[in-house]
């Protein structure tokens, strides 16, 4: 054999191979397609993969074996119509879409939704594509019903909701309109600042646009909003992002708190007036006292000054700074039951005398513990002759067991006590007072308080008055 006969040989040996390759490729990727194939040829399947009928239920010899027909009795019978017309059309040489889809029924009755492509062959076949869809149609119909059943729970909630996006209302529920008196076609499509006063403008612009470049803003947040009848109503407003039309947007869900503001207005009103009352009826019982005891004019409002400073320098609540001063006021009520004579007694105090002197924590106690004060005057009053280390009267009390409002009355109780005059010696001054405390403070004065009483004089220049 010649060179030449050798190399022809071998190129029709590598074309049949070639051949054989592809076949074989080509049957591999036929027999493990996920869509249905098929080839039709005069009325008659030539050729399904195994897709094709685990579709439709059918074995490959139950098909083969059969004409179209068997496969078109299958079809929904709403959708044979739609068939006959691409046949007809087929026939006429009209041009078809290649895409298309229709209802079919398994072999164990099963609906299913098919999308179908076809081509045509040389020779008068059809190839066509078969894919399952049922699972998609099923999805997009559970969407649309769970679409259509938010929408009617959004449409008719009470609380007014809206969907914001580029800074225009998209949407707005009936909530909305009848809470602030516009109807739907008014807003939707405006800017949402049109809805608000000049004053929060910039404050919810600013939040927006934040939100909406992903950086965090407290939610739910108050604000103003304008009626449509000039008024303006006072909000609560949660915001969610959310998809709208396939882009970024915020759902609003706005709660009318105008009520809510009004009643706590008018209890601030009302609280305001209580607590006048309250410091009316404190400053006549503090005139009582220091109408039976001469000596002590003043004590109370310079002790429940120094109180008051003690009590911010140590950084407790407004509240309790003035249930503290309140409580100051009239720290020695009690003293309104021992007689006169022995509170401006210029000499030593015998022991039954000063039994009934220190009587007058309980007795103020009792005189006001019944009374609904909003803060705990009544045990302020009982625990100022307290002392840490359990050394005070009348109960005894140690450390902790004393409130922090008692004591700091008793410190600001004992400066001014000591640097005021007295019936029975003069005043001291006031720097030994600081040294009283100071160097008893941690055994009879609570250690914060004091260090705030003596920053307070050292420091920041308070002075009694």
């Amino acid at each position: 054999m010649s060179i030449s006969e050798l190399t022809n040989h071998k190129k029709g040996s590598n074309k049949k191979f070639s051949f054989r390759l592809k076949a074989e490729v080509l049957k591999t990727l036929l027999d493990s397609a996920r869509d249905g194939i098929y080839v039709i040829s005069q009325e008659r399947f030539e050729y399904v993969n195994p897709a094709f009928s685990a579709i439709t239920g059918f074995s490959e010899e139950e098909i083969l074996s059969a004409d179209v027909n068997f496969i078109f009795r299958q079809v929904h019978p709403d959708d044979r119509q739609f068939l006959m017309e691409r046949k007809e059309a087929r026939k006429e040489g009209k041009p078809l879409p290649s895409l298309y889809r229709l209802r079919f029924f398994t072999k164990e009755g099963r609906l299913k939704y098919l999308e179908l492509s076809t081509s045509p062959l040389p020779g008068g076949r059809v190839v066509g594509i078969c894919r399952d869809i049922t699972e998609l149609i099923e999805m997009k119909k559970q969407l649309r019903e769970n679409e259509s059943l938010y929408s009617q729970l959004i449409e008719n909630a009470q609380t007014p909701i809206a969907i914001i996006q580029d800074e225009e209302i998209k949407f707005v529920n009936r909530a909305i309109c009848s809470t602030f008196g516009y109807e739907k076609e008014e807003i939707v499509g405006t800017k949402f600042v049109n809805y608000l006063p000049e004053s929060e403008v910039n404050r919810v612009l600013e939040n927006y646009r934040r939100r909406m470049s992903g950086q965090p803003v407290a939610s739910p947040y108050e604000i103003k909003i304008k009626h449509k009848n000039g008024s303006e109503l006072f909000a609560e407003v949660e915001i969610g992002l959310i998809e709208y039309n396939e882009r970024p947007a915020e759902l609003a869900i706005i709660h009318d708190i105008t009520k809510r503001k009004q009643t706590e207005e008018a209890l601030k009103r009302a609280l305001e007036k209580l607590r006048q009352a309250f410091g009316a009826t404190i400053n006549i019982l503090s005139k009582l006292v220091e109408q039976k005891d001469p000596y002590t004019a003043g004590h109370h409002r310079r002790v429940s000054d120094l109180a008051r400073s003690i009590a911010k320098e140590l950084g407790l609540s407004s509240d309790r700074i003035d249930g503290l001063r309140f409580a100051a006021s009239i720290h020695d009520i009690g003293k309104i039951i021992i007689p006169a004579e022995i509170l401006s007694k210029p000499g030593q105090l015998n022991e039954s005398e000063l039994m009934l002197i220190k009587s007058h924590p309980q007795v103020g106690y009792e005189l006001l513990k019944d009374v609904c004060f909003p803060w705990p005057i009544a045990e302020i009053i009982y625990q100022h002759h307290e002392r840490m280390d359990g050394s005070g009267y009348p109960q005894g009390l140690k450390g902790e067991e004393i409130i922090l409002e008692a004591r700091i009355l008793a410190v600001a109780d004992v400066v001014e006590a000591m640097a005021s005059h007295r019936p029975y010696r003069p005043a001291h001054p006031l720097d030994m007072a600081l040294r009283e405390i100071e160097k008893k403070k941690g055994l009879l004065y609570d250690e914060k308080v004091v260090d705030a009483c003596l920053r307070l004089f050292k420091e920041k220049g308070y002075r009694l008055k």
